[in-house]
């Protein structure tokens, strides 16, 4: 099978999927009677409502402001440490356990005490993203360069290899698939923190919205609003995997 058969295959299944979604949403929110869980047509309608006149828009960069700041951030600083754990054995021993901490705490907990710390500001909904976002990031950009045969890396530097070189012919290359994977782990907790802190402690952007059509029982705003974050979870993801095949194909011919 060649790679366009190969990918046409792929995309069918998926469309298959997410046809199988769509009617059984239909059916079942017409089955019900629309109350609890309205018809994917008439949240689709109350959708395109939101978006023509504005208030979908305001919170979508509302809440997109944090995850702006707070997932870049995350990136930058927990790729670089994340690979210098993973090749430093002695930073690595005094710096990882905090890393396993900050991922096994259960951050619901926390984002109270960043709010009194911070304020109702855009800058501890940042922090909450960046809460939600680094350790994962960190620790899979570590284990990526861990998993390297180091057997390479030392032919490599027999053969008067430049550790520029080293990092871009063997590390990175070897350790791409799971950087980017941490990558996408990194993002989906970032989407997670953005709505958990508009969700419970500032109501804004699009969490505000499900917290106020919630206590309203406006169900089909309710789902047009979560779909909203489905769909950006969607669009993110996909440009995430677009960056990780340029930036493979990059690395492969330098």
């Amino acid at each position: 099978m060649t790679e366009r058969r190969r990918r046409a295959a792929v995309l069918a299944v998926r469309a298959a999927i997410l046809a199988g979604l769509a009617l059984a949403w239909e059916w079942l929110g017409r089955a019900g009677g629309g109350f609890f869980l309205p018809p994917l047509t008439l949240t689709l309608g109350h959708l395109a409502a939101m978006a023509l006149n504005g208030t979908l828009g305001t919170a979508l960069l509302t809440s997109n402001a944090a995850l702006g700041i707070g997932l870049p951030v995350s990136i930058l600083v927990g790729v670089p440490a994340g690979l210098l754990l993973g090749r430093r054995r002695l930073l690595d021993r005094a710096f990882s356990y905090w890393l396993d901490v900050a991922l096994v705490i259960p951050m619901i907990a926390v984002v109270p005490a960043i709010i009194v710390a911070l304020g109702l500001t855009l800058t501890a909904r940042v922090a909450v993203v960046m809460l939600f976002a680094l350790p994962v990031i960190a620790l899979n950009a570590r284990a990526a360069v861990r998993l390297i045969d180091v057997d390479l890396t030392e032919m490599a530097r027999s053969f008067c290899a430049r550790p520029l070189q080293v990092w871009t012919k063997i590390i990175l290359p070897a350790a791409l698939g799971p950087l980017f994977g941490g990558l996408r782990l990194g993002l989906a907790r970032g989407i997670s923190g953005m709505i958990v802190v508009e969700l419970t402690l500032i109501p804004a952007g699009i969490g505000g919205l499900i917290s106020g059509y919630r206590s309203r029982f406006a169900a089909a705003d309710l789902y047009a609003a979560t779909l909203t974050i489905v769909l950006e979870g969607v669009v993110l993801i996909a440009v995430v995997q677009l960056l990780e095949g340029r930036l493979a194909r990059r690395l492969a011919g330098l």
